[in-house]
């Protein structure tokens, strides 16, 4: 049998009809695994995320350095796309359920070919999400700014039991920023919280790797007890991150 389209907008079919598709169960599996593991997909399994650090790569070799904006449209614009193409669309058909609506399992359906771009489109996307938003936008720039899905799956990573949490002495070498993939000041966020809070955390480690000092760690703590010390404005747009001298140059901020 073939496995149909693991695409998370599939799981309409489950509300519509009352079919458990593969789409259904990528997005059961991915909401509670971000609850445990924060963004984990986005950052080991994402196709797009693939094709922006292969054009951040192609970047470096050709000496071109994009910089990373940073901006509260970070917050906004991905849940305006969200709600505004996919859950409000998706809502008002589920509105008129008919009788014949029955929960079964069919993980054939949709065929995957259905919905596999053609050569044109697929070519335009590569080049529009790998080489221009990252060009515009900096590294990640899709990730951050447009994907709807990452915005699906920010409030499960704010809850994620598992982070990246300062557990050693930061000498602020700002390497864990500069080597981050989707442009989050993170030495700024573990000195201030002792962990990594922002919410487009994909949990790659690479700022772990990167910390001269080993001063970073991805570990559990209980959720309950994790944000005794945390407000609900530090998730806001923070004007004193990404203003460190050994990083400001690689960022642009703006409202």
């Amino acid at each position: 049998a073939t496995i149909a389209s693991f695409e998370y907008d599939r799981s309409v079919d489950f509300f519509g009809e009352g079919i458990l598709n593969a789409g259904t169960i990528m997005v059961i599996f991915a909401f509670f695994s971000t609850l445990i593991f924060g963004r984990f997909f986005c950052g080991w399994l994402c196709h797009f995320g693939a094709v922006q650090e292969f054009a951040w790569w192609i970047f470096g070799k050709l000496g071109i350095k994009p910089k990373t904006i940073n901006s509260r449209l970070i917050t906004f614009l991905p849940m305006f796309i969200l709600f505004n193409f996919y859950i409000i669309p998706n809502l008002s058909g589920t509105m008129y359920i008919n009788d014949s609506w029955e929960l079964s399992l069919d993980l054939s359906y949709p065929q995957v070919w259905a919905f596999l771009p053609g050569v044109v489109i697929g070519t335009l996307t590569f080049i529009i999400d790998g080489f221009l938003i990252v060009y515009l936008l900096g590294r990640k720039g899709f990730c951050r700014f447009v994907c709807p899905w990452g915005a699906f799956l920010k409030i499960p990573t704010t809850l994620s039991t598992f982070k990246v949490r300062k557990t050693g002495q930061c000498t602020h070498c700002n390497m864990c920023t500069s080597g981050c993939p989707i442009g989050i000041d993170v030495s700024y966020e573990i000195n201030n919280y002792n962990k990594v809070i922002n919410s487009n955390c994909t949990s790659c480690m690479i700022c772990i790797d990167d910390c001269p000092e080993n001063a970073l760690s991805y570990q559990f703590s209980n959720p309950i007890s994790d944000f005794d010390n945390i407000k609900i404005s530090d998730f806001r747009f923070n004007k004193k991150s990404f203003i460190h001298s050994k990083i400001k140059g690689m960022f642009i901020s703006v409202r």
